[in-house]
């Protein structure tokens, strides 16, 4: 089940399925993969894994038989989790992650009792990054493009599909949670009059990015930056309790957030109501996002804050500088880098110019931030949670 699990990263010839191959499929030693350092594969091997995704995914009795074989070969029946439809009788499952193991699981469960199940992507990268081994009655996802990739890639029909938004951002337009700047900046420790650098981390997924906060708390302190800033940065729940960003600590002007951190999940993560007003006011007070290629992109420019996208000093093959390989070529990212509404710096100097471009006008490349959100938050309007609602009350109703 592993082995033919496993094929799916070949069966779509898409940017991202190479990069899942190629780089983030290769760490074998994970302690070096967290320190940001790839193992350099012999060109041979790397020829051979894209011919191998060329041809697989090509092959479409291929892609039958792996969702045939979830279906019929391993069905993966569980007590507890018919111990669950016995009791409960429900009429509808939804997952809220078609790549995860455990949805996957309760969804099987539903259609062997002809159960209408639904689903959705766990993330905007869901849909190009690998063929998917079960496919749900009904599929919601976050916009257009993405509705067009399942019809195209994973072969879901189009009448099956809704268009939904993305239900995170429904935040922003929650007006009663927003706090004034004074009061948010305030209560984080910083002073409101001064601006505020949002540093965003990836975690394990852009290690050493703590190299480059050191380096702007650097610019800060020296006084380079065009107006008198000050640093908030955000550690990532990947690795959060390696303390990555310790030099920074108890620097003026510097505050690393902190937030609920549980070992009850994989991720460790467990955001609660409070966390989120939290996260939420400080990308709506912040003057400056910056992140390596993450979602934070996205929630900057639904408050229209301008973002920069430091694309070196993460990940390293041998010699090579691949940050902008591993974290940048993806195909979700490339929609980002199409629409222009965010700076990419390839050097240290790109990187100071940009921030000190943005401190000087804010506005700069609003234009291209809306556009960024039209095509891929679909609409930020607060009513994503209803519009999935409404699809899975309709399909119930249908």
């Amino acid at each position: 089940h592993r082995f033919i699990a496993k094929l799916r990263d070949y069966m779509l010839d898409t940017n991202s399925a190479e990069l899942v191959v190629a780089l983030r499929r290769n760490k074998e030693n994970t302690d070096q993969f967290r320190e940001g350092f790839l193992s350099k594969k012999p060109s041979l091997i790397v020829r051979w894994q894209k011919m191998l995704i060329t041809i697989l995914s090509r092959t479409p009795f291929l892609k039958f038989f792996l969702r045939f074989a979830e279906i019929y070969i391993f069905p993966e029946k569980n007590k507890t989790i018919r111990d669950y439809f016995d009791q409960y009788k429900p009429d509808l499952v939804f997952g809220t992650s078609i790549v995860s193991t455990l949805d996957i699981a309760f969804m099987k469960e539903a259609r062997r009792r002809k159960i209408t199940n639904v689903a959705m992507p766990k993330t905007w990268d869901n849909i190009p990054n690998g063929y998917f081994r079960f496919i749900p009655d009904y599929f919601l996802v976050h916009n257009e493009l993405a509705r067009q990739l399942a019809v195209r890639l994973q072969n879901i029909k189009l009448a099956n599909i809704s268009v939904v938004g993305m239900a995170q951002f429904d935040w922003y337009r929650r007006t009663d949670i927003f706090r004034t700047r004074q009061e948010h900046w305030r209560r984080q420790g910083l002073d409101p009059n001064r601006p505020v650098i949002f540093f965003g981390s990836a975690g394990i997924w852009s290690a050493n990015d703590h190299a480059v906060a050191e380096l702007i708390y650097g610019w800060i302190e020296n006084n380079e930056l065009a107006k008198d800033c000050q640093l908030f940065v955000r550690p990532h729940f990947s690795n959060v309790g390696d303390d990555v960003f310790k030099k920074l600590r108890g620097k003026k002007g510097v505050v690393i957030d902190s937030y609920s951190v549980l070992n009850t999940f994989s991720d460790n993560w467990d955001p609660t109501v409070a966390g989120t007003i939290d996260f939420t006011n400080s990308i709506y007070h912040c003057d400056i996002m910056i992140n390596i290629g993450s979602t934070l992109t996205l929630d900057a420019a639904c408050v229209d804050r301008p973002v920069v996208n430091p694309a070196f000093g993460c990940f390293f093959q041998g010699d090579k500088d691949v940050t902008f390989e591993y974290q940048y070529c993806s195909d979700h990212y490339q929609w980002v880098l199409a629409e222009k509404a965010a700076a990419l710096s390839f050097n240290p100097e790109e990187l100071k110019r940009d921030i000190n471009s943005y401190l000087e006008h804010p506005e700069k490349d609003r234009a291209q931030r809306k556009n960024l959100i039209a095509k891929l938050c679909y609409r930020v309007d607060g009513k994503s949670s209803q519009r999935i609602f409404e699809a899975i009350n309709g399909i119930l109703n249908s």
